[in-house]
């Protein structure tokens, strides 16, 4: 059954939320988090502070909502149909590059931040099994057991949750270090011998 097409008032919504995540995200990247208001938010975006209120309820909830849900996005339109690495052992690594790059590009307040909320407000979001990125690795996965690439002794979701446990523990031991290293080389080569574990 197809989904019924958005109407110009959803639409609208849409793209207002956004613009306001953009906004914050462009002054917290400049400027600190905690060196930014909501006041200076509506100012820079050109809205009131109800409009704020309607689609967010803390600058928190911009970057845990809005950001992940750019993520996912992302993920689902630029990275799902463009892996090029045919063995899938080499190919969740590949995944797992583009998941350390975008949280490089990010930048490292955004992504500390993001942590940072995670933590304090709640991370059911941020752990949802539910989520594209999580769900594109499961059918590396699964796929890869398939032509008996990745080993089948284990479940996929455990493999899924192991992979993603690890990509995480790298981005936030870069957060820790105030992203004093090469994030993208230290990752990768981590995960070269990660995948290993998973050969049949």
């Amino acid at each position: 059954m197809e989904s019924k097409p958005k109407t110009s008032r959803q639409l609208q919504a849409e793209r207002t939320k956004h613009h306001i995540y953009e906004t914050a995200r462009d002054l917290i990247i400049k400027k600190g988090f905690d060196n930014v208001t909501i006041d200076e938010i509506c100012r820079t975006a050109k809205i009131s502070k109800g409009l704020f209120y309607h689609y967010f309820n803390s600058k928190d909830e911009i970057i845990i909502l809005e950001g992940y849900s750019e993520c996912d996005h992302y993920f689902d339109t630029e990275v799902r149909n463009n892996l090029k690495k045919e063995n899938h052992l080499e190919r969740m690594i590949e995944f797992i590059d583009y998941q350390i790059l975008y949280a490089d590009n990010l930048g490292i307040e955004l992504i500390t931040q993001a942590y940072k909320s995670q933590i304090q407000y709640g991370n059911i979001f941020f752990t949802s099994e539910g989520r594209t990125l999580p769900s594109i690795l499961k059918d590396i996965i699964v796929e890869g057991q398939n032509r008996k690439e990745i080993t089948s002794e284990l479940d996929p979701d455990y493999i899924t949750n192991y992979i993603l446990r690890f990509s995480r523990g790298l981005i936030y031991d870069w957060c820790l270090h105030d992203g004093s290293y090469n994030l993208k080389e230290s990752a990768h080569e981590a995960l070269e011998r990660l995948v290993q574990l998973f050969k049949p």
